[in-house]
Formats: C-alpha cells, structure tokens, sequence
C-alpha cells in the first residue's frame, strides 16, 4: 500500500461514524477527495537557485458537516460546510540543485466551505482550511543543506481555494478548485523560506443525505450596534536569523556546527471596536511588545557596521498601533490587524518595516464570562512571519 492511501485509513472510522447518523432534518455529513496538481513559486534568488522543478500534488480527504437549522449565521453564509480534514502534499516530482525530493508534509486541518451561489446543479465558493503540519524531511547541515524550505518538522498549513461544482445526483457531485496554499514553521527554525504553492484540484464529494432542493430562507435575528473592548496578552517563540548571520561571520562553534535558539516573545493588548452586524465588527487598538533578548541584534550590528553602531539603541519594549478586524461565525471569529509601531528601537534592522499584521483565530467562551482563547500569525510586509502568537484574553 503506498503512502498516499493511508489517509483513507486516517478516516475510516470517521466515515463509519457519519454514516450511522442520518438527519437530514437538522444537516447533512458528507465527505470529500481533492487531489492537487501546483508548482511551488519562487520568491527570490536563493530559491530560484535551488529549486529547479517545483512540481507537487495533494491528496485530501475531507469531513463536512452542513447545519441546516436557520439561524444567523448559517442562513447568513448560505449554509456553509465545516469540518475536518487530512492532507499528504507529494514532494516526489519536485527537483532540487542537490537534493533528490523535499520529502513530504502531512496535514490536519480544519475547513470552512461557503457557498455563494447554489442553483439546481451548480454551485459556487470559496474554501479557507488551516492546521498543523508534520513535515518529514527537514533541513539539515550536514545532509540536507539546500533544503531551507523548514529547518523543523512543525508547521502550520494555510489554503484558500475558489471552487466550482457540479451535482450529478442528490448525493453526488463533482468539482475544479483553482487554489493557493502555504506552510510554514513561523520561524520556530532559522531556514524557513516556507513552502508556497499555487494550482488547481479536481474534487468528488458524497453526501449522506440527498441533498436539499431548497434551503431555509434567511433569518434576520434582530440586532442593535454596540462598542465592544478586548483585553488580551500572550506570545510565542522564534529563532533570530541574527545569530545565522553573527555565526558566519565569527567562525564556527567548537562542534563546527551552527545550534539554533529559541527566544520567547510577550505581548499586552488592548482594543475598542465597533460591532456593525452579527457578523462583522472593527476598531483600533494599542499593542505593547516585551522581547527580553536584544544581544543578538547588537552583535551583529557590531560585526557589519562596527564603529558605526556605538549611536544605535536597543529596547526590549515596543508599542504600536492597529486597526483591528473581526469576521464571526457563532462564537468563533477569523482576525486580521494592520499595525504600526510607534516606538521600536532595534539597532540597524533592516528586515522589518514599521508595519506589522496579524491574521489568526478566536474562540470566544460566553459561558466563562466572554474570556477567549486565541492564536495568530505576526508577520512584516504581509510575508514575513515573525512569530506564532497564542493568547487568552476577555471581551467586555
């Protein structure tokens, strides 16, 4: 049996399950096989050097499960499909400088499918999925020194697709889904160019129950506008490319191999927003920063500019500014924020702007006083991923 059927194993028993539970009355299971044929782009110079053939394809197998009780928000997104997924991406066409493969990645996700326009036969969409990601064949310095894809196994997957399907019976139908992809590991490893990947997919998708000839009308809930506050805190972890650069420069280590380091990073939050409908609310907020390690950014200062770095400052605390939105589906809510700091003194770093963004994940307990969990992606120059953020927080 080869690797990529293994997925049909992961499911079995959730395919079992969801077959035993028939009620079409109050929604519908169904599951879903994509496979998708992309090439993997090439951002610069390093990767173009690199990779010479960026051929990949996917195999997913998919569990969704429609609600179609009417409510604000299914009725609202047109009856969305949400559930569970598991991926393998194929790397064994890809061809590399010196490398024979990139291995292969596993993913599991979960997945948003919102429908636009539904007609009798046709319907059309858009998909947004995310998870964690296993990759199986990381860089290393010895073995695999051009595989600066990911230097750890741990990754995060991101898709999002535009889908076209067509219905050959009640529970039957097939689609083409033009999508884009990425996995990264949020710089929990130096090399990490990431792995980002454009193509199309063709799908089949089961239904457990014939599917609905007509949906449940909208329903409006009633719904006053109001200000909203959330207080949160939090961080995360990454590696600094830095102590790459500081290691080049001096020398190796007595091993002779360079060790990476994980630093930790913090963050306080507060913000004012504005809840315009039930499903879309914004405002602006302040973001203060704590990073309690800053020899590495003077080290290399000192390497590449050195007299000249003796005016340069160095702050563990930074503040900033955003604009912060939030896109909810009951209680949970996909977030984005564009930010700008107002005081950042990091010596001559010329990586980062002084905007920053966040895109993440919110679940909100209202039966725990509003408190809410969260986790995001911090990036720069909307490519360039600083850090993976967790972070609990209250909503008043």
């Amino acid at each position: 049996m080869t690797k990529k059927y293994l997925l049909l194993w992961l499911l079995f028993g959730c395919f079992w399950r969801v077959y035993a539970q028939p009620s079409p009355e109050k929604g519908k299971w169904s599951i879903e096989g994509d496979v998708f044929f992309g090439n993997i782009l090439k951002p610069d110079d390093l990767v173009r050097e690199i990779l010479r053939r960026g051929l990949v394809h996917t195999y997913d197998l998919k569990v969704g499960y429609t609600d179609l009780q009417p409510s604000t928000y299914t009725s609202g997104y047109n009856y969305p499909r949400l559930g569970l997924g598991v991926s393998m991406l194929d790397c064994s066409d890809v061809k590399m400088w010196k490398e024979p493969s990139l291995g292969d990645i596993y993913a599991l996700y979960l997945f948003f499918d919102r429908t636009l326009y539904r007609s009798k036969r046709f319907q059309f969409g858009y998909t947004l999925s995310s998870g964690p990601a296993y990759n199986t064949d990381t860089y290393d310095q010895e073995k695999a020194p051009t595989k600066i894809f990911s230097s750890s196994p741990v990754m995060i997957y991101i898709g999002y697709g535009m889908s076209l399907k067509y219905r050959l019976s009640d529970r039957l139908a097939i689609g083409a889904n033009a999508e884009v992809k990425h996995y990264s590991n949020g710089r929990t490893g130096i090399m990490n160019k990431g792995i980002n990947m454009a193509g199309g997919s063709l799908s089949m998708q089961y239904s457990f129950s014939p599917a609905e000839s007509e949906y449940p009308p909208f329903v409006a809930s009633p719904f006053k506008r109001y200000f909203y506050y959330h207080l949160m805190a939090g961080g995360g972890v990454q590696t600094y490319l830095e102590d790459l650069e500081v290691y080049w420069r001096t020398g190796p280590s007595e091993s002779g191999l360079f060790k990476e380091k994980l630093y930790s990073k913090y963050f306080v939050s507060a913000d004012a927003m504005y809840r315009f409908s039930s499903f879309y609310g914004c405002g602006m907020g302040v973001d203060l920063f704590y990073i309690p390690h800053t020899t590495s950014f003077r080290k290399m200062d000192e390497i590449f500019l050195g007299e000249d770095a003796a005016g340069l400052k160095y702050n563990s605390w930074s503040i900033g500014t955003a604009f912060n939105q939030e896109l909810y589906y009951n209680q949970f809510s996909l977030t984005a924020s564009l930010g700008y700091y107002l005081y950042r003194e990091l010596g001559a770093r010329k990586d980062e702007s002084p905007l920053y963004q966040r895109f993440g994940l919110r679940y909100y307990l209202p039966k725990v006083n509003n408190l809410f969990a969260g986790f995001a992606i911090k990036a720069h120059e909307f490519s360039k991923a600083e850090y993976f953020e967790f972070s609990v927080g209250k909503k008043f």
